[in-house]
């Protein structure tokens, strides 16, 4: 956090990256001593001699980033008192949040995710027809083929390697200052598809059996 204040522009404010640049020490990283992929050991199966010096090396490692920080701010009061009144506060506050969690109706979304459902299947037969033929509305190269070589709708922009682009920037256009009805049926249903995909399915997923919330991890910097 005092780094990202420090300098806001900076890519990367994780430990380890922040000890290379300000300490010049290369932290152990938990590949080191639990391994990688499929066999990568859990923390409680590392030894406890080799566990308690990575443990140790983090709150080490984060007091010394503080010691190297926190003067730097110091030298601007604007960002000292940034930090002390408005983020450092800010965090106990986040960490409730994150505790208590929020609520799922996953009846609901369940409910939800049924209509999308028929509410997709609708539209993939409105396309089919108006394409006069079935296709896969998730395929680029087949709607290419669709909307510039079959019914000659105009090319808006063209990818890098020069073929047609079906964005979606690119289906507003056509659907909106064309007046052309396909690719508006293919923006409803990308719209629709990506909010069952991303949200109405996957949430409940997320929600913790014991608490019945899902739990959010929320980062200041």
């Amino acid at each position: 956090l005092e780094s990202y204040i420090y300098d806001s522009t900076a890519t990367r404010h994780d430990m380890d990256s922040l000890a290379k640049k300000y300490l010049e020490y290369e932290t152990t990283h938990f590949e080191d001593i639990a391994g990688k992929g499929k066999k990568q050991l859990t923390f409680n199966q590392i030894d406890i001699e080799t566990a308690a010096h990575y443990a140790a090396e983090d709150a080490d490692i984060t007091f010394r980033l503080h010691q190297a920080l926190w003067p730097k701010l110091q030298q601007t009061p604007s960002l000292a008192k940034l930090y002390s009144e408005i983020d450092l506060p800010l965090v106990p506050v986040l960490s409730r949040i994150e505790r208590n969690g929020v609520k799922i109706d996953t009846q609901k979304l369940h409910t939800q995710g049924t209509e999308i459902a028929q509410a997709l299947t609708q539209l993939e037969e409105q396309a089919y027809a108006e394409a006069g033929k079935t296709f896969n509305l998730s395929s680029t190269k087949q709607i290419q083929e669709i909307f510039f070589t079959e019914k000659n709708f105009p090319v808006v922009r063209k990818t890098p390697k020069g073929q047609p682009s079906t964005a979606e920037d690119v289906l507003e256009t056509l659907a909106h200052e064309h007046d052309l009805i396909l690719p508006r049926i293919l923006l409803k249903h990308r719209g629709l598809s990506k909010l069952k995909s991303t949200y109405i399915d996957k949430l409940p997923e997320q929600v913790n059996a014991t608490t019945g919330r899902v739990h959010t991890s929320y980062h200041q910097a």
